[in-house]
This record gives structure tokens, sequence and C-alpha cells, in this order.
């Protein structure tokens, strides 16, 4: 497994140097690529209603556009194409097959598709040629300096028909001028199809001799060489390859008239098996039926249950591979006995590895040892997954923030065998969400303190002129009663006001404490009293008892501000003439959770907008992030609660907040 793994990451390391090398290269190339092309292979190149079409001839233009090349096809036989290729009238040929006699002078690309041998014969005269092919004279038709003609020289009582092409050699066989044809399978199969001979002739024999068509470029042109193969490499690796090959080869007429063949034979037969079975049916007594019946559905159960394993076996395997060889996040796999059998790319970096630990205990690797303390057994014994959403520690001195998953890997026989986890490294992510956070603050302090700064100045105005009055109305009794009162009530005022800001813009860790939301709400909303008065909104709270809940009171805050200054900002959207704000805010108790709504009769969102309203960076405010409710959604599912939003256009939008309830929080 180690050292499939090693040379797949050395050819993709080579590949994507000769990608570079190639690209480079073709900077340079400022003239048509000349292509010289035998039309008589069918389905791979021919002609048809006078346009050169066909698997090899679709598979080089995909390479030629991906390079951005021009190409220009010259239509003759392999001969000349060769003669041409070797005194540099073209640049190179198309549908060759490797000749160890051109090998001085013809450089051949990777293999661009491949066939195989078979035999083409009458269906009158298949028995005899398959039974006397070893001790009588045949004559077969045979495409000159071809596989097929290897072959056949090892037949001693066959005598050869030789023709210059596949085409030419079926021609001679349909002209009765061989017994039989020698040819690449797919290209008789097609012929067949075109002259609609397949009830007349049948392939007798399918030969495991394989037929590799190349591509030939003169000797020493490196260049175009590599281009070639690495165009190929590109087009089977991207899945290009696969769809031009199922339109040209396995969707071909001929490909399609074999499948219905098969189809009517296979009709025929069940339709006979069918009437056979029938009639075996009605001579059965009652008592044979009721055996057959419980057999045959024995049978049924069985067959039904081998597939179903066979399936799930060969789906586990792909998935297995296909996760761990393509999955950005760190994949690890091991068993009950904590012995790793699969470490992708992503986790050798995460553990700071060069090589997959395969066949060494998970226990012994860090920091995946460290994340799977005190968790292996919830899996093992409920059957269920984790999730751990955060999970820090340090690496080379740095802080690693990881989000990882571990599930349960089960056999067939939905037996436990393992576990899968899966890791993924969001240190930047948390950094940037924490910045994004720390500048919305920001930006809400701004608007915070304008308002503070109107609401302290009518206090200080009150005391100021109070004190200005002490030495005119020192003796009044009146006056120096309502100093006593005034003054103090006027500097708590500004007191609160103050702790309220010093308290939101504090950078503070995660601290878990039980609180009351009523207490958070009102402060928020009081902070940003004078912008909602300013643009004239109603802020109703109606919140009549405690609601205590467990989580990080100052991140709880954040989401609220938040909360409320989309609110402002969508009435103030939609202001007009005849037009209120009102933003209500309603809090209680059920059985089961505290709720907390916040209603506005602001902008409102459609549908669309209602389903994005979650997605990160999805705005429709021109100055919008695009990370407010988002990140609000992230903090309280961190805290153990749950948003929703509902929201119809040009009506309202309300937000709805659910807390456990501190009774069911400590059960928990």
């Amino acid at each position: 497994m180690r050292r499939i793994f090693n040379t797949c990451l050395i050819a993709l390391i080579l590949m994507q140097f000769y990608q570079t090398v190639a690209y480079s290269s073709i900077m340079n190339l400022d003239r048509v690529i000349t292509v010289g092309v035998d039309p008589s292979i069918p389905p791979f190149q021919y002609i048809e209603d006078g346009e050169l079409g066909g698997f090899n001839v679709a598979l080089l233009n995909s390479i030629a556009k991906s390079y951005d090349l021009e190409i220009e096809y010259l239509i003759m036989n392999k001969e000349i194409g060769i003669e041409k290729l070797i005194n540099n009238e073209i640049d190179m040929v198309l549908g060759l097959r490797y000749d160890t006699g051109l090998e001085n002078v013809i450089e051949y690309s990777d293999s661009v598709v491949q066939s195989f041998v078979c035999m083409l014969v009458r269906e009158d005269k298949k028995d005899m040629v398959q039974t006397n092919l070893s001790d009588s004279y045949f004559v077969a038709s045979v495409e000159k300096n071809s596989t097929e003609l290897n072959f056949l020289e090892n037949l001693r009582r066959v005598n050869f028909n030789v023709a210059f092409n596949q085409e030419d050699a079926f021609q001679l066989l349909l002209m009765e001028r061989a017994d039989f044809l020698i040819g690449v399978r797919d290209t008789i199969e097609f012929l067949m199809t075109e002259y609609d001979i397949t009830e007349e002739y049948v392939i007798v024999e399918s030969y495991t001799t394989p037929v590799e068509y190349l591509i030939g470029v003169k000797h020493g042109n490196s260049f175009l060489l590599n281009l070639l193969n690495l165009g190929l490499s590109r087009q089977k690796l991207s899945g290009e390859y696969e769809e031009l090959y199922i339109d040209w080869i396995e969707n071909s007429p001929a490909s399609i008239s074999k499948r219905m063949d098969k189809i009517k034979r296979l009709s025929i037969t069940g339709a006979v098996l069918g009437i056979a079975l029938t009639s075996v049916i009605f001579i059965w007594n009652r008592s044979l039926k009721r055996q057959i019946k419980i057999k045959t559905k024995e049978l049924v159960e069985t067959n039904l249950e081998l597939e179903s394993q066979i399936i799930e076996t060969k789906n586990n395997a792909k998935l297995k591979d296909l996760i761990c060889n393509s999955s950005p996040r760190g994949i690890v796999v091991f068993d009950i006995n904590g012995t790793i059998s699969a470490f992708n790319d992503s986790a050798l970096k995460i553990a700071s590895l060069n090589e997959a630990p395969i066949g060494e205990n998970i226990y012994n690797i860090e920091p995946i040892n460290l994340m799977l303390k005190g968790k292996v057994d919830l899996i093992f014994k409920g059957d269920s997954s984790y999730v751990c959403k955060e999970f820090r520690y340090i690496q080379d001195g740095h802080e690693v923030i990881c989000r990882y998953v571990m599930y349960p890997l089960y056999d067939y026989n939905k037996l436990l065998r393992g576990i899968i986890i899966t890791i993924e490294d969001i240190t930047e992510e948390t950094i940037l969400k924490e910045q994004v956070m720390e500048k919305e603050k920001n930006e809400v302090l701004t608007q915070v303190i304008a308002g503070i700064a109107h609401e302290i100045r009518n206090p200080i105005t009150a005391i100021k002129t109070l004190v200005e009055l002490l030495p005119h109305k020192f003796d009044n009794p009146k006056f120096r009663e309502d100093l006593v009162k005034i003054v103090p009530d006027e500097l708590h005022r500004v007191n609160k006001l103050i702790d309220n800001l010093i308290d939101y813009s504090k950078s503070r860790s995660e601290t878990i404490i039980y609180f009351d939301l009523r207490d958070v709400i009102d402060s928020s909303v009081a902070m940003l009293e004078h912008v909602f008065d300013k643009s004239n909104i109603n802020v109703n709270v109606n919140i009549n008892e405690e609601l205590i809940v467990l989580g990080d009171k100052n991140q709880i805050r954040q989401v609220i501000i938040n909360l409320l200054l989309n609110s402002y900002e969508a009435i103030i959207q939609r202001q007009s003439n005849d037009y209120h704000g009102e933003i209500d805010i309603n809090g209680y108790k059920n059985d089961d959770e505290i709720i907390v709504v916040f209603l506005d009769n602001g902008i409102g969102m459609d549908e669309k907008e209602l389903q994005k309203a979650f997605e990160i960076f999805y705005t429709t405010k021109d100055k919008g992030s695009g990370l407010g409710l988002p990140i609000s959604r992230q903090i309280i599912e961190r805290n153990n609660a749950t948003i929703s939003i509902h929201s119809r256009k040009n009506e309202y939008t309300k937000i709805v907040l659910r807390f456990q309830l501190k009774e069911r929080v400590k059960e928990t």
C-alpha cells in the first residue's frame, strides 16, 4: 500500500513537471500541427458524411484544445503517412501500430486506444472452420504488417490474402476471396453494422492478443512526444477519455446493435424457459410445488444476501480509497485494537509525519492520541459518532486548532470493526472569525459610543445646572432636597452607561457561567437606545421572569447586539413617510427550554435570501461583510443553543433563540 502511494505521488510530481515544461514550450508553437490520418479504422478514425471523425480524432482534438493548438488533418493511407512523417512533411501520424522496423525513425506515444483480435466467418461456415482450422487448408484475409498477420503465421495450413487496411480485408471476405477474416474486433463490429451483415456473418473467436493504436512522431521530436503523452495522461485522469470512449465506442451503432441482438436472444431464451417452466408446474403435484417454492425462496434470499455483501464490500473499499486519496481533511482508520489501516496526506501533515504509519498503534501518534483520549469508549459502547468542534494543542511552539469527527466503522455483518476519524485544521478559519468578530464589535462600539456621549451629556448638564445654582439657593430646603436626590441618580445613570460600554468592549477568554439573559438583553438595548431614538424606532422588551442560562455572557451579549443592529438596518431600509419602526423582544420559559424572540417590521427577506441567510459572506447590504449571522449562529451553537429565522419580504423578520433550562443543563 505504501509503495503504491509513493509511486502515485512521484507520478503526480513528474506530471506537474512535464506540464510546466509543456506549457512553456507551447508558447513557441506558432504554426498549425499537421496530422496524417488513415480513415480506414472505424470506429477509431473514419469518414462519415464527408466529415473525419472517430474516437482517435476526438481524443486528439480534446488534447489540442487543452493546449490551445490548431490541428490540420490530412487524409492518407498509413504507408504514405509514415513516408511524409520521415520526410518532415507532416508532424505526426494518428492510429499507427508499433513496428520495430521503424523504431529508429519514428517514436510512438503512449497507448491511444486498445482492442483485441477476433475471427469473422460466414454463419454457414463457422462449424467447419472451427472444427478443422488445424487440419484443413483455409484462406484468411488480414491486414498487412499487423498483429493479426503474426498470429496467422503460427497456423501452418492457413494461406493469407493480405490487404492494406482493415476495411480492405473486410471487403475481401465479403467478395468470398477468403474463408474468414482475422482483424480488430471493434472495427469488425462497426463494419458488420454498417454493411448490415450481422445475420449472415458471426464472430466465432475472440483472442486475448491486444491491438494498440498509437500516435507516431518523427524520431527526436521529444517535445511533441512528451506533449502528447502528457495530454493523454491528463485526459485519462480528468475522465474526459472515458466520456469520449463511451460516446464513440460503447455507444457506437455497432455496440448498440450488438446489445440489441443479445437482448433479443435473451428474450427468446427467457420466453422458451418460461413456457417450459409453466408446463412443468402444471405436471408437478401440489406437494412438489410447495417444496420448490420453499427452496426457491431460500435460494433467492441467499443470492440477495450474497449480492448485498459483495456490493457493500466493494462500496466500502471504493469509499475508503476515495476518502483517503482525495479528502482535504485528515483521514485515519484504525481497528478496535488501535492498529492503523489508513492514514492520508492531510493526516500526515497534522501529525508532522513523512510516511503513513500503517500497522502502527494509533495511541502512539500525537496529537491524534490526545483527541481519542476518553472518546473511544463512547464510540465502542454507544455505536454513535462523536463531534469535537474545537480542539486546541501546541505544535512546534504554536497553537493549532482542529475540528474532528469520530465514526464507528462496521463490516458487512454490521459488526463494529474500528473507528474512522476525520480531522480538519481550522486554525486560520478561527483566527479570521475572531478578527471579524472583533471588527464587528468595534463597528458597534462606534455607534454605541456616539449614543453614550449624548446620554452622558444630559445628566452632566443637569448636575452642572444644580452646581451653578448652589451658591444662590443653598438656603432653600426644596433645592437641597432636589440636589441630594438628582445628583446621585444622574451619576448612577452615567456610571451604568460607562460600565455597559466597558463590559462590552473588553477582550476576554471564554468564560462559561450561569447568568440572567434578561439582564443582558436590557443592558444591550440600553447601549443602543440613542441609535433607536435617533431613528424614531420603538424597542419593546417583554420579559417578566428570570431567564437563567449557561454560557459565555459576553459572547451572548455580542449576538444580541448584532441582532438588534440587523433589525435597525432592516427598518432603515424599509422607511417611508407612513412607516414606523418597531422591535419587539419577548422572552419566556416552557417545559424544556428558554425561548427569546426578536421581531421587527423591517424590510424582511424573500425565500432565496432566507435560504442563504446563514451562508458565510452572503449579504444584501452594500457595505455588509456577510459574516454577522454566520458568526452569531456559531456563537449560539457553541453555547449549546439554537437560532432560527422566519421572514417575509416587506413585512417582518423573526429570529428565535432557544436555550436549555438550567435544570436540563445539569441533567446533561
